[in-house]
């Protein structure tokens, strides 16, 4: 009897042990890495996760139309204003392409207008740009929020545009017939291929609308006539020169985003 109480306490306490041990390796199990933990916030990047998860005002996927108006700034000949559309889609909230084309509302300038008046028909040889347009690949990294007279939360972003397309411009002449007197003013459309780069910004009402403003240069080559003619010599044959224009072009408008 005394053999089988032994038996059995020895037995108890074998099972005993052998719980205590298998709680002690669940707790092990249950440990935190806190040097796994470290590299992770230290890492340089996280796959998982984006800065920003989810965006108040949404881009991707979007089609986009934009009516737009502004001056031509940098033409020391013209006084001009662009108005225009601009449509693009979105492919990510990253990255997108645009197209767009602008009608400037040109004339002389003061100065050009001022030369004139002081010496009659004669004036420094120049164009006036008449339109463009352009199809861009648009990127756009930057996106914030920012606080209003602390009322509310604004949210904008900003971004670039490349792209390539054709610019028409006006040119300007006054021939002069066989004896030498000086007949009317001509003009003459001509175009060239232009390429263009530019800044934009967005600061959004709602998911469908935005304010946009756009500073958009086109570099192209212009062939410039000379004011005055030989005698007896047609608009179409006056010589000509060719010369390097940048035109920079602000813009101010509303975009509509379609659902």
């Amino acid at each position: 009897m005394k053999a089988l109480t032994t038996g059995f306490t020895a037995a108890i306490l074998t099972l005993a042990a052998t719980l205590s041990f298998a709680q002690t390796e669940n707790r092990g199990s249950d440990k935190v890495d806190l040097k796994k933990l470290e590299d992770k916030y230290w890492s340089a990047k996280d796959d998982d996760y984006g800065v920003i998860q989810n965006r108040t005002f949404s881009k991707s996927h979007k089609i986009y139309l934009s009516g737009v108006y502004g001056p031509l700034v940098n033409d020391s000949f013209a006084k001009s204003r662009a108005a225009g559309l601009m449509v693009g889609y979105y492919f990510s909230e990253d990255f997108g392409i645009e197209a767009h084309y602008f009608k400037y509302s040109a004339d002389k300038s003061e100065t050009v207008e001022n030369f004139n008046l002081l010496t009659a028909n004669i004036s420094p040889n120049f164009n006036l740009t008449d339109s463009s347009y352009a199809v861009s690949a648009t990127f756009t990294p930057f996106y914030a929020k920012m606080a209003f007279m602390n009322k509310a939360i604004l949210y904008f972003d900003m971004g670039f545009t490349a792209g390539i397309g054709m610019s028409t411009y006006k040119q300007f002449a006054r021939p002069k017939d066989t004896l030498g007197g000086i007949l009317a003013e001509e003009t003459a459309l001509n175009s060239a291929p232009h390429f263009e780069i530019g800044i934009m910004q967005q600061l959004f009402l709602n998911k469908n609308f935005a304010f946009r403003i756009d500073v958009k240069n086109s570099f192209y080559s212009q062939k410039v006539k000379n004011y005055q003619g030989a005698n007896g010599v047609s608009f179409a044959d006056i010589p000509e020169t060719t010369k390097s224009a940048n035109d920079t072009t602000i813009t101010l408008g509303l975009t509509l985003f379609a659902n």
